[in-house]
């Protein structure tokens, strides 16, 4: 077989919209969680959520002098306090704020921000300054550090994402456990198994095949031992969360999974468009705690959501909102700390160039998650400290 068309059928599979991981180097596929280490579920809001009609500060003026036309009625709000208030789609999430289980940071982004959604993407993916262009991820600099297993972080997706791509490993992407499986062992791959030649980068392919087809079975495996009846609803989002949570009820040693909620690019009449994609997130978030809650799962726990950037303060001329900046993010965890609770704040009088200044850098965030959720030295992963939030 020649190593072109080797590469050409090994990079990427469709079948069940499978991608086979660019480099994979699985070893055994035994071991269990550190004692005391989480789950970590990272949600990503793809496309720039509107942070400021998603926890809507209706109590300061500014906010409805720049959104005259997509301004939400503060009687339609799920109050919190005299400033903010949940917009009305997401009932399920003012639900478990309510019962101290989630943590709104406000103001998150980084210094000199973009505009860009890939570029701004990436930022956040390998978690570097603005002026910085990294190939590898902050999770898969996790896995470079920490991990030996590519199922160690899992994407319910059709494409890896860089945040979980390391130096020398990188997690695995998949949307159907079982499709992946059956790709993987499709007939024209099992003639691999036999092959052997003189190009050791060829070799290596062929290694890095086998693990893959390692990782798959063990993934499967795990998969099939668990009956998932709930109700995520039909939507992609919804049964992307089913999936991780059935991996998590298998007991699958598995500390990272990443999913995505993507069409948050709102320019154009985004009051329904904005109010559809938030009720998707609302209902696949809330049946997935109330999932893992049904099996005492939540207490090992964290959940992260996030979007690249936010949007302008001020509504455009298509009743629709511009790339922003700074932005809200979510921590859902059953064991936050009283300071957790103290993040939910935004200046809309004091802007960078239309847009609520950064307070709290992302990076801070993260540091929390691998100190305190992953066990893990979050200086040797990130590169250096930041600020302390004091989340758990």
């Amino acid at each position: 077989m020649r190593r072109r068309e080797f590469l050409k059928k090994t990079g990427v599979i469709t079948a069940g919209s499978l991608l086979l991981p660019s480099f994979l180097r699985a070893s055994s596929l035994s071991g269990s969680l550190t004692n005391g280490m989480k789950r970590l579920v990272i949600v990503q809001l793809s496309g720039g959520n509107d942070g400021i009609n998603t926890v809507v500060p209706y109590g300061l003026d500014e906010y409805y002098k720049n959104r005259t036309r997509i301004g939400l009625k503060e009687e339609n709000l799920l109050k919190i306090n005299h400033q903010f208030g949940f917009n009305p789609a997401l009932k399920g999430l003012y639900k478990l704020h309510q019962e101290g289980m989630i943590s709104l940071i406000n103001s998150v982004g980084y210094p000199n921000p973009s505009r860009s959604h890939f570029r701004s993407m990436d930022i956040w993916h390998t978690a570097s300054n603005s002026e910085e262009y990294k190939t590898y991820g902050w999770i898969g600099q996790y896995l470079d550090s920490y991990c030996q297993n590519a199922y160690q972080a899992i994407e319910l997706n059709g494409n890896l994402s860089l945040a979980l791509k390391g130096k020398a490993k990188s997690g695995i992407a998949f949307t159907n456990p079982e499709a992946f499986y059956r790709a993987i062992n499709a007939p024209f791959y099992q003639e691999l198994k036999t092959v052997n030649t003189s190009n050791t980068e060829l070799d290596f392919m062929y290694k890095v095949f086998n693990d893959t087809k390692n990782s798959a079975k063990y993934i499967y495996e795990q998969h099939q031992l668990v009956s998932n009846t709930v109700d995520y609803g039909k939507g992609a989002f919804g049964q992307q969360l089913k999936e991780i949570a059935t991996l998590i009820q298998s007991d699958i040693q598995t500390p990272v999974f990443y999913t995505a909620l993507k069409g948050f690019d709102t320019h154009v009449n985004q009051l329904g468009s904005h109010n559809r994609l938030l009720k998707l997130l609302d209902e696949g978030l809330s049946a997935f705690v109330a999932d893992l809650e049904k099996d005492n799962l939540m207490k090992d726990t964290t959940i992260l959501v996030f979007s690249e950037f936010g949007r302008r303060l001020k509504e455009n001329a298509s009743r629709g909102t511009d790339h922003g900046a700074a932005n809200i993010s979510f921590i859902i965890d059953k064991n936050l700390s009283q300071q957790a609770h103290q993040f939910n704040t935004i200046d809309l009088s004091d802007l960078y160039r239309g847009d609520p200044k950064y307070k709290v850098d992302f990076r801070s965030i993260y540091q929390e998650l691998l100190t305190h959720r992953l066990n893990v030295d979050a200086q040797k992963v990130l590169g250096k400290s930041y600020q302390s939030l004091g989340l758990f």
